[in-house]
Order: C-alpha cells, then sequence, then structure tokens
C-alpha cells in the first residue's frame, strides 16, 4: 500500500517495467502506460488513473528522481514498520559516508514535497527560524528547499542496559534492568537533538541514557551489599535511578526553557531484570547458608508441625470427649422429654376417658331425669283419672242409693195407701181428713225428702268439685314442681356441662401444648442427632486427614528412635547381655602375638570388662559365671 511520497512494493504499488529505470510523466496523459499494471487485478492496461491514483503517481515520481541523485542505493524498508527504541534491530548502511549508521526513512529525509508524520510521531516545521503553526501530533506540511522539518517519535521506548560493579563487600555482581520512556515534548528534544535524522537521534538518545543508567547503576551497587542488591532491586536500585536520572531528562516543556531545564523526556518505568552474583564460589556460599538456614527452618517447621499434631489430637480427642458427653446429656434429656411427653399423652387419654364417663354419667342421669319425670308425670295422671273415676262410681252409687230410697219410699207410700183404702173403707169418710193430713204430711216429708236429696246431690256435686278442684290444683302444683325440678337438674346439667367443657378446654390446651412440646422434642431430638452425627462425621474427617499426617509423624519419630543416639545405645546395651553371654561359651584356637611380655588375653579382657562395666552402668542384670567352691 502507499504512503505519502513513499515506494513501496507492496501489493498496491504498480510494477514498472520501463527500461533502464527511467521515470515517465503520465500526468498529461492521466492513464495507465502500457506495461505498467496499476495494482487492480480487475483494472486493464491504459484504463484512467483516479484522483489519488495520478497523486501518488507524481509523488513516487519526485521520490525517485531525489533517490536516484548522487548514485545512492534505495534505502527504503518493505515492511514500513517504526523502528524499535534504544537503536536495536535497526538496519544500516552499508557503504558510504554514512556506513555503519541506522538507515534513516527517505519519506522523512525528503529535500521538498509534501512530508507527512504518523499518528505516533510530532511534526516540527521551521521556517525563518520560526516554527510554524501546521506543526503537530501526526501533521502534515509542504517542504520548501530552505524549510527543516523534524519529525520526533513520541511512542514508548525500550532500553535495555547491563552494569558490572563490586558491591561493598567486594563481590562483583552483574545488574541488567529495562527503562520506558517517552518523549513528552518534541520542541524542547527538538533542541536537545538533531531530529533532521530521526533514526539516528533515537540512537544517541538511547546511547545516552543507557549510559547514565550504567553509570548510577555501578553508583549505588558500589554503596550496597550483595544480599541487599539481591532482596531490594526495586527500592534499592530502580527507586534510586528514577529519582536521580528523571529529573534530569524532564523539562518544564516550555520554548523558553534552556539546556538545564530538561530534555523534554519522560521515564515511565525503570525495572531491575536480574542481578547476577558473577563468582560462582560467593554464590555456592551464599546458597550454602541460605540452603542451612532453609534446613534449621525446615526441621523447626518440622518439630513445630509434630507439636501441633500432638497439640491438635489432644484437642480432637478433647472435642470428640466433650461432643460425646453433650450429645448424651442432650440424649438423656430428650429422652427425659419423651418421658414427660408420654405422660403428658397417658394423662390426656385419661381425660379424654373421664371425659367420655363424665358424659355418659350426664347422659344417662338425663336419660333417668326424664323418665322419673314422665313416669311421675304418668303416675300423676294415673292417680288423677283414678280419683276421677272413683269420684264419679261414688257419686253414681251415692244417686242409685238416693234414686232407689226414694223408689222405696214411693212404693212403700203405694202400699200404704192401697192398705188403708182395702182396710178402712168405712174409715173413708174419717180418715178423708186424716188422709188429706197425712196427704199434706207425706207431700211435705216427700218434698222434703226430695228437697234433702236435693241438696244431697247438691252437696256432693259440690264436694265432687272441690275434689276436683283440689286434685287439679295438686296435679297443677306437682307438674309445677316437677318442671322446678327439672329446671333445676337441667341448669346443674348445664353448669356440669360448663364445667366439664372449661375442664375439656384446658385439657385440651394443655393435650395441645403437650403435643407441641413433644414435637419441639422430637425436632430437638432430631436436630441433635443430626448435629451429633455432623460432628462424629467432622471428627471422622478430622481423623482421616489427621491420619496420614500422624502416621507420617509416627513414622518420622520412628525413624528418629531408631536412628538417634540414645536409641542406639539402648539397643546396644539391650544386647550386652548376649555379648556378654557368647564370650562365656567355648572357642576354638586363639592365636594371640604378645608384644613386651604382657598377658596376650589381657586385650579381651579389658575389652569384656569394659562391655560388662557398660551394662552394669546401664542397669542391666548381666549373667555371672558361678563361683567354684575352694573346698572342693
Amino acid at each position: 500500500m502507499y504512503r505519502s511520497g513513499a515506494l513501496h512494493s507492496g501489493a498496491g504499488a504498480p510494477a514498472w517495467n520501463t527500461p533502464s529505470g527511467q521515470v515517465r510523466d503520465f500526468r498529461a496523459a492521466g492513464r495507465w502506460p502500457a506495461g505498467c499494471n496499476s495494482g487492480s487485478p480487475g483494472l486493464p492496461e491504459g484504463a484512467p488513473m483516479s484522483t489519488n491514483e495520478k497523486r501518488a503517481m507524481k509523488l513516487n515520481a519526485v521520490g525517485a528522481m531525489e533517490l536516484s541523485v548522487g548514485g545512492r542505493s534505495e534505502l527504503v524498508r518493505s515492511g514500513g514498520g517504526e523502528p524499535q527504541g534504544g537503536g536495536e534491530d535497526l538496519r544500516r548502511y552499508q557503504g558510504g559516508w554514512r556506513a555503519g549508521k541506522p538507515e534513516e526513512d527517505p519519506e522523512k529525509m525528503k529535500k521538498w514535497g509534501l512530508v507527512t508524520a504518523r499518528p505516533s510521531e510530532f511534526l516540527i516545521h521551521m521556517r525563518r527560524g520560526r516554527v510554524r503553526e501546521v506543526s503537530g501530533q501526526g501533521a502534515s506540511c509542504f517542504k520548501l528547499p530552505g524549510d527543516a522539518v523534524a519529525i520526533v517519535p513520541t511512542s514508548v521506548q525500550r532500553l535495555q542496559f547491563t552494569a558490572d560493579q563490586v558491591t561493598s563487600e567486594k563481590v562483583g555482581v552483574q545488574v541488567t534492568g529495562l527503562a520506558v520512556y517517552r518523549i513528552v515534548d518534541p520542541l524542547v528534544a527538538f533542541r536537545m537533538l538533531n531530529f533532521s535524522f530521526p533514526e539516528r537521534a533515537q540512537q544517541k538518545l538511547a546511547e545516552l541514557l543507557r549510559e547514565m543508567f550504567v553509570g548510577a547503576v555501578r553508583r549505588l551497587v558500589a554503596n550496597l551489599s550483595v544480599e541487599e542488591c539481591l532482596s531490594k532491586r526495586k527500592e534499592g536500585i530502580a527507586t534510586e535511578l528514577m529519582r536521580e536520572i528523571a529529573p534530569v531528562v524532564s523539562g518544564k516543556g516550555r520554548p523558553e526553557d534552556r539546556a538545564a531545564t530538561g530534555w523534554g523526556v519522560v521515564l515511565d518505568t525503570i525495572e531491575i531484570q536480574d542481578v547476577r552474583v558473577l563468582s560462582e564460589t560467593v554464590f555456592a556460599n551464599m546458597q550454602a547458608r541460605f540452603r542451612e538456614e532453609q534446613e534449621r527452618v525446615a526441621r523447626e517447621a518440622e518439630l513445630a508441625k509434630e507439636r501441633f499434631i500432638r497439640k491438635e489430637e489432644a484437642e480432637a480427642e478433647r472435642q470428640i470427649s466433650l461432643t460425646r458427653l453433650a450429645t448424651e446429656e442432650e440424649v438423656r434429656h430428650k429422652r427425659q422429654e419423651a418421658e414427660e411427653q408420654a405422660k403428658l399423652e397417658a394423662l390426656a387419654i385419661e381425660s379424654r376417658v373421664e371425659e367420655a364417663r363424665v358424659a355418659k354419667e350426664r347422659s344417662t342421669r338425663q336419660a333417668q331425669v326424664t323418665l322419673e319425670r314422665e313416669t311421675a308425670l304418668a303416675k300423676l295422671n294415673a292417680e288423677l283419672e283414678v280419683r276421677e273415676q272413683k269420684t264419679k262410681a261414688e257419686e253414681a252409687q251415692k244417686l242409685a242409693q238416693l234414686e232407689a230410697e226414694r223408689r222405696m219410699a214411693e212404693a212403700k207410700l203405694a202400699q200404704e195407701r192401697g192398705l188403708a183404702a182395702s182396710r178402712s173403707q168405712a174409715e173413708l169418710e174419717r180418715l178423708k181428713l186424716e188422709q188429706h193430713a197425712q196427704t199434706a204430711k207425706l207431700t211435705n216429708e216427700r218434698a222434703l225428702s226430695v228437697a234433702k236429696a236435693q241438696a244431697e246431690l247438691e252437696r256432693l256435686k259440690l264436694e265432687q268439685e272441690a275434689e276436683a278442684a283440689r286434685l287439679a290444683h295438686e296435679r297443677q302444683m306437682a307438674v309445677v314442681k316437677a318442671e322446678a325440678d327439672l329446671e333445676k337438674l337441667h341448669q346443674e346439667q348445664q353448669a356440669q356441662t360448663a364445667r366439664h367443657a372449661a375442664m375439656m378446654a384446658v385439657l385440651q390446651q394443655e393435650a395441645e401444648r403437650a403435643r407441641a412440646q413433644a414435637k419441639v422434642a422430637e425436632a430437638r431430638c432430631a436436630i441433635a442427632e443430626a448435629e451429633l452425627a455432623m460432628a462424629e462425621m467432622d471428627a471422622r474427617k478430622a481423623r482421616i486427614t489427621q491420619d496420614p499426617e500422624l502416621a507420617r509423624a509416627r513414622a518420622l519419630r520412628e525413624i528418629d528412635n531408631t536412628l538417634s543416639p540414645e536409641s542406639i545405645q539402648l539397643v546396644l546395651a539391650q544386647q550386652l547381655p548376649q555379648v556378654a553371654a557368647a564370650f562365656q561359651q567355648k572357642m576354638g584356637e586363639v592365636h594371640v602375638t604378645a608384644v613386651d611380655g604382657a598377658n596376650p588375653f589381657g586385650y579381651i579382657a579389658a575389652a569384656v570388662e569394659g562391655v560388662m562395666g557398660l551394662a552394669r552402668s546401664a542397669g542391666l542384670q548381666v549373667p555371672t559365671a558361678p563361683k567354684k567352691d575352694p573346698a572342693a
């Protein structure tokens, strides 16, 4: 692809086939010449050029003319990438008066024409000693032969440095670091460095910063120990470098700044990548001390771990015991609550049975009272009927008796009249007056008898009515009394029913409360059992987790006990009786060479005596040879 005024060999550049590298001007024709491919696969030769293609053709022609002057070779990079910071990986001139120097971008080295800066570059255009307004970040300008144009890169640059120095302990170390910097004020940097050759200016800036870093690092390392160099890279070296060099390279960024105010460069960070001790012997000694310290720390950690394991085992056993005791106490408490709940339920059942019995007795009593009331009423009705029938019978009997007496009196009167008529016909006249008197008397007697009978009948009727009224009154009084008794019994039954209902409500509330307490107790028992199960699971898990550590600790203790000097002495002391007994056995031929006439078996006896003495000092029972009887 094209950049303004630059020659590239990419896919977008036209392929020229002109002889001897002559540059032709096709601006007037406005078409692609024969033998030139526009770079577009669908565009034929001789096709009309667009405005951008015409402009690119013009700029390429001007650039080719400039490059052909003086017989210089082309210096265009095919990739078009930005150079690396610090002058690393730069292409350099191979010949000429600039041999060995970094290659410059032809786009930035034009003597005249359109010059464009990238977005990460700052363009400075000076004409007649003044900076023009077109200067800026990623700006473009048209350079005249008398103008000065500089392109200052403002992107982040990296710089790596290495310094060798002897520390305060006279030990040589090599420090490798990385610095990240950028140009924040191109106008100040433009006055400090010659950016007419941008690549060379960047290389000079990187070399200058590298020398400053190396000198500062050597001065700092000379005042530090090896341990400080290795462990305090950031605060001991990097921070000091930043504090010392950053004020030198950073300026205020104003046109009136002078050389003492800065370079327009800002250091973003300084990192110490590596600190290496040059002497292998010194480094090995340092590592040996470190290894010894680490081994000591490891042994202390192992001992602390064993103590911690023992402590944790004891704590776990204590917690398990406490949990077991708490669980047993909780189970016992739950059992007591369950027994109390069972007793409450038994009381509730008994209360329900008593309530049913009371209700049954109440219903039986009510039925009995009702039956008694009905029986009393029936009895009263029967008595009243009997009395009425008896009264009626007595009245009828009295009426019949009175009627019979009247008839007998009438019959007697008739008989007497007939007899009187038959006896005395003669005395009829005499007796007429008597008869008339007697008749009047009989009439009066009869009227008196009738009146008496009627009076007696009236008296009997009055007595009957009085008796009936009395019986009715008695019956009414009996009914009222029975109703009063029934009402009293009904009220007593209602009061007793209310008392039983209140008692049943209280018992039901107590039963509900007892049932709720039983449910709560069951829930608590279930929770306690679940907590116990969880505690047992946790204890089992802790035991399972601690078993490998305990086994390892036991194995280590067994190894220590096996290999410690005390254990070796103990085993030796335990084996001393067998050794002494082995010396008492019969031995074969022993050839001993004695020197200076000493006892040849003295050394063996001394060795055996030393072993036996060691055994006796250890408190062991050493078998002794039986003493021979001198008399024998």
